[in-house]
């Protein structure tokens, strides 16, 4: 029996967040520096927390600031946020996949985000998502996002007592960025056109399985066959 590890991205591919992670950021940074839609014009698809906000930083040339206490204020704020559960949604087909086991395999599951862990616990907790995902790899640090899911990777072959197989692996998210990542890492990539990339412009980056959306959750299975 075959141990898979699906590393999953959040935004646009467990849930539709409805930008409720920029609303938060814009919020916090105008909280502490008192400039409002700080954001505008940064892309945010893919990325690490801590680089959207060094970005941002830069942008308004201000230096020297407390991580620590910009993300503690952006946790706050989107937990406010997302007191309303229907703020979010979770995608077609997302819950049965998680909990839909195998005869044929062992399934087990990882975060790789750009999310900060506390905000992408946050997000995950309205729909009780955080019970599949023990670890993960997050964007607290400064790292590339391969090195994101690298750590991903790591962190479950660690908790699970398991080396898995490259060809077991598979990186699952709704962007290019997480393509080039699996490319890098030689591991497997599924992409999904239900974040901010169409089918279109996820096939130009030719990932080893693409799909509109994981509401066929036995086509979804068929790749694992």
């Amino acid at each position: 029996m075959k141990n898979i590890l699906m590393i999953w991205d959040i935004d646009g591919t467990l849930i539709n967040s409805r930008g409720c992670g920029r609303k938060a950021m814009e919020e916090a940074f105008c909280s502490i520096f008192g400039i409002e839609k700080a954001f505008n014009d940064i892309n945010m698809a893919g990325r690490l927390d801590a680089i959207i906000l060094k970005d941002a930083l830069y942008k308004h040339g201000i230096v020297d600031v407390d991580m620590t206490l910009f993300f503690d204020t952006y946790c706050n704020i989107l937990e406010n946020i997302l007191m309303k559960k229907d703020y979010i949604k979770i995608l077609p087909g997302i819950e049965k996949i998680l909990e839909s086991g195998s005869e044929y395999h062992n399934f087990f599951h990882a975060l790789g985000t750009g999310n900060i862990e506390k905000g992408a616990r946050i997000k995950l907790k309205a729909y009780d998502l955080n019970k599949y995902f023990p670890v993960g790899g997050f964007g607290d640090e400064e790292l590339e996002r391969w090195q994101i899911i690298h750590k991903a990777v790591e962190s479950a072959q660690a908790f699970h007592n398991i080396t898995y197989d490259k060809e077991n692996i598979y990186v699952i998210g709704d962007t290019p960025r997480d393509i080039e990542c699996a490319k890098i890492l030689g591991v497997k990539s599924i992409a999904v056109a239900t974040g901010s990339h169409s089918l279109e412009e996820l096939m130009e980056h030719l990932p080893d399985y693409l799909f509109e959306s994981f509401e066929d959750t036995e086509k979804f299975f068929c790749i694992f066959k």
